[in-house]
């Protein structure tokens, strides 16, 4: 199930940012901004299947995070702009009752920049990521979706590329010491629904 972040969810979410990016993780005012900002398009995943009590966990290097993630060292500050641009395709909320384990979020702006996105440690791989991007990539009025990936990421490079996302640019020294690719998907360079590849 895939819905808008509601603030009891900030210490599963906090958990999750911890064990993707253990050397610069995003704190709980980073995240109070980005819901600020982006209420309608910060959302996470939870699996109605498990305790909300299972999340857990310790650090993980970000290039393992299922090719996921924008590093944070050098992650783009969030612009101000309006909200109100549309629905969220496939989006349930919490009518009171009890939910599953938060098992991943991502957060994008409204003219498609992937500002963060992350995993749990133990359900990587597991087509949770490319749910949540596909989400995404589904909204109405998106005309483009990219997030930057460090150039030696070789792992978030096929996520994305898997995702239907083209290099279209590279910005030297993006990460201080390493450059940065932009990866960017457009609804009419490739099917909105890619199929997962065997």
């Amino acid at each position: 199930m895939i819905r808008p972040f509601s603030l009891p969810d900030l210490k599963s979410i906090l958990q999750i940012e911890n064990q993707s990016f253990p050397k610069s993780p995003y704190d709980w005012r980073t995240f109070l901004n980005l819901h600020y900002l982006y209420a309608e398009t910060f959302l996470i995943y939870i699996n109605p299947s498990t305790s909300p009590l299972e999340v857990s966990g310790s650090g993980s290097p970000r290039s393992q995070d299922e090719g996921l993630g924008v590093d944070p060292e050098q992650r783009l500050p969030p612009q101000t702009k309006g909200c109100g641009w549309g629905t969220i395709g496939r989006v349930n909320t919490n009518d009171g009752r009890k939910e599953g384990k938060i098992l991943a979020y991502i957060i994008f702006s409204q003219d498609g920049h992937i500002i963060s996105i992350a995993v749990h440690r133990h359900h990587r791989r597991k087509g949770v990521g490319r749910e949540l991007l596909q989400t995404a990539m589904k909204t109405s009025s998106l005309r483009k979706a990219w997030a930057e990936v460090r150039r030696s990421n070789q792992g978030a490079q096929a996520f994305y590329s898997n995702m239907g996302f083209q290099i279209t640019g590279l910005v030297p020294n993006y990460y201080g010491n390493e450059d940065a690719l932009i990866m960017e998907w457009t609804p009419a360079d490739s099917p909105p629904y890619p199929s997962r590849q065997k």
